[in-house]
C-alpha cells in the first residue's frame, strides 16, 4: 500500500489453509499466515510464510522468490529481520503437535470448560517450540534456542540480542544472545504486575503492565533503559485493554485503549505531574468484534507526520491515517 496515493500491489498469491495466527487471532483463514509477515526496510523484502516453505516478496520490484522450506513445521509467532537486514528471526513448531493442541484448546473453549487463569499457561507448557534464524541471503537456518513452552513474539533487541514474549508460567518480555546464552527476564513481575505488551525505540522499551484483581485492572506504564537495566513506570486510571503505540523515536507516548465499551486511540500527556496529566481521545474507533484481528495496532509513520492504524468500516479492517504531527515533539510524554 502506498500510503501517500492509496495505490495497492498484490505481493502474494498464497492458497494455504488455516492460514490465521492462532492463538491471538482468527485461525481459520486462507492465503498466507496472517501477522507473521516482516519487512526488510534494508531490502524492502517481505518475509512470510506459505504453507511449510519462506518467501520474499519485493515492494519495489515486486519479485517473489524461495527463501527456504521448514518441512513439518509451523510458524507460531511474530517475526523480526536484524538490524543489517540478514537475518529473519521466527518462531516455530512442530505442524502435528502444535495443530493438535490448538483444537484440543478450541473444543475445551466451545465446551465452556477452559478457564484463562491456569489453563493458558498450562496450554503454553504443552507447546514446545524453537527460535531460529534465516540467512535473508541463502536461506541457511540456524537455531538460537528451543523452549519447552509456547512464545509468540520475537524481536531484535539490538544486533546481538533477540526480545521475546512470554517468559514461562507468567507474562513479560526476556532476551537472548544469538547463540543462545545469556538468557534473563526485563522488569519481572512485581507488585505493578507483569508485561503485556512493549515496543522498541531508539529510546528505549516502552510498555504496558497490567495488575489484575477482583477490582479489575490496572495499567502502568514505563520506560525500560536497556543500558542500565532500570525502568520508570506511572499509573494510568480509566484504562482497558491496552496496545502501547509504537514511535520509532520513543517520544509521543499514545496508545490503544478498548475498555469492553469504548475503542479509542489516546494520547498520555504529563503523565509525571498528577496536576497535568492528561488523556486526550486522538480518534474514536469502532468497537472490536472480537480478537486481535480488530486491533487498531496504531503506529506513526517515518516522517513523523501520520499515525496509522487499522480500523473496521464497512465490514473490513481498513489501513486508516491520522494527522498527528501537531502532536509529535511536544515536551509533554516522557
Amino acid at each position: 500500500l502506498d500510503t501517500e496515493t492509496g495505490e495497492i500491489a498484490q505481493l502474494t498469491d498464497g492458497r494455504t489453509r488455516e492460514s490465521g495466527w492462532a492463538i491471538w487471532c482468527e485461525p481459520h483463514l486462507r492465503g498466507i499466515y496472517n501477522h507473521l509477515t516482516a519487512l526488510n526496510v534494508v531490502t524492502n523484502d517481505a518475509f512470510y510464510f506459505q504453507d511449510e516453505e519462506v518467501r520474499a516478496a519485493n515492494l519495489i520490484t515486486l519479485e517473489n522468490r524461495h527463501v527456504c522450506d521448514i518441512p513439518g513445521r509451523i510458524s507460531i509467532g511474530q517475526t523480526g529481520l536484524s538490524p543489517n537486514g540478514k537475518a529473519f528471526a521466527f518462531i516455530h513448531a512442530d505442524r502435528e503437535h502444535f495443530t493438535q493442541g490448538y483444537s484440543e484448546r478450541e473444543a475445551l473453549q466451545n465446551m465452556k470448560r477452559f478457564e484463562w487463569e491456569g489453563g493458558h499457561q498450562g496450554w503454553r507448557n504443552s507447546v514446545p517450540c524453537t527460535i531460529s534464524l534465516i540467512d535473508t541471503e541463502s536461506g541457511h537456518i540456524r537455531d538460537v534456542i528451543e523452549l519447552d513452552y509456547h512464545v509468540h513474539h520475537v524481536f531484535y533487541l539490538d544486533a546481538d540480542r533477540l526480545l521475546v514474549n512470554h517468559p514461562k508460567d507468567t507474562h513479560g518480555m526476556w532476551i537472548v544472545n544469538l547463540d543462545g546464552s545469556g538468557v534473563r527476564t526485563l522488569r519481572p513481575e512485581d507488585e505493578h504486575g507483569s508485561i503485556v505488551h512493549q515496543v522498541v525505540t531508539a529510546n528505549g522499551i516502552y510498555y504496558e503492565a497490567v495488575k489484575r484483581s477482583d477490582n479489575g485492572r490496572e495499567n502502568w506504564f514505563g520506560r525500560y533503559d536497556v543500558a542500565t537495566d532500570t525502568w520508570d513506570e506511572v499509573q494510568m486510571d480509566g484504562l482497558g485493554y491496552v496496545h502501547t503505540g509504537f514511535d520509532p523515536a520513543g517520544k509521543f507516548l499514545f496508545f490503544e485503549n478498548d475498555d469492553g465499551g469504548t475503542h479509542q486511540i489516546l494520547s498520555a500527556h504529563h503523565p509525571h505531574d498528577l496536576d497535568r496529566y492528561e488523556l486526550r481521545v486522538l480518534k474514536t474507533l469502532t468497537p472490536i468484534q472480537r480478537g486481535q484481528r480488530f486491533h487498531a495496532h496504531p503506529f506513526l509513520a517515518p516522517n513523523r507526520k501520520q499515525l496509522f492504524y487499522t480500523e473496521v468500516i464497512d465490514g473490513f479492517s481498513q489501513v486508516c491515517a491520522l494527522d498527528v504531527e501537531d502532536l509529535v515533539d511536544l515536551d509533554e510524554y516522557w
